[in-house]
């Protein structure tokens, strides 16, 4: 809300019509319907599922690169992979949180540790499709990939929270 007061006063608004537009939206809030509160939450456990499917997907997806590649060059495209599906994510999610005027705390912790989970999976079963297929490449550890692929899916929530501090003004920066 802080932004929102800001920019009316850069557009030469006064200080009441600031506090009047800002009770409005308010009052808008107090009285949003049961419907659509109910539909706010269906929203966000939708895209909590979404995000599980799409961690699993992506596990998937990374089996071949697994199976032909190794040390710097797949660590590299396990990070680049897990930050773009980080950023999509992070998108979804501080939408959500806009719609909902609340932190999305669950999101932020239970997806990370499935993804750790997941792709941990899905590294050692890549790791046995290589022993029955008789590869020469190198097993991988679990543990190591999915914290590469973690780390590089949390990156861009990282960033966009350190944008948004920087921005926030001094005394909300001390609540923090």
């Amino acid at each position: 809300m802080n932004d929102f007061t800001n920019r009316l006063r850069e557009k030469g608004w006064t200080d009441n019509d600031i506090q009047r537009a800002v009770s409005i939206i308010d009052q808008g809030k107090i009285k949003k319907p049961k419907k659509l509160v109910f539909l706010d939450s269906i929203i966000y456990w939708i895209v909590l599922f979404v995000a599980l499917i799409g961690n699993f997907i992506i596990s998937i997806i990374l089996i071949p690169f697994m199976l032909t590649m190794q040390g710097i060059s797949l660590y590299s495209i396990i990070f680049i992979i897990g930050f773009a599906f980080g950023a999509f994510f992070d998108l979804l999610i501080r939408d959500i949180e806009k719609l909902q005027q609340k932190d999305i705390i669950i999101a932020g912790v239970f997806l990370p540790l499935l993804a750790i989970i997941n792709v941990s999976f899905m590294v050692k079963f890549s790791n046995f499709l290589q022993t029955v297929m008789g590869l020469d490449n190198v097993l991988h550890n679990p543990w190591l990939i999915s914290i590469i692929y973690v780390f590089g899916f949390i990156i861009p929530y990282i960033i966009k929270s350190i944008i948004v501090l920087n921005r926030a003004p001094k005394n909300i920066q001390h609540k923090l």
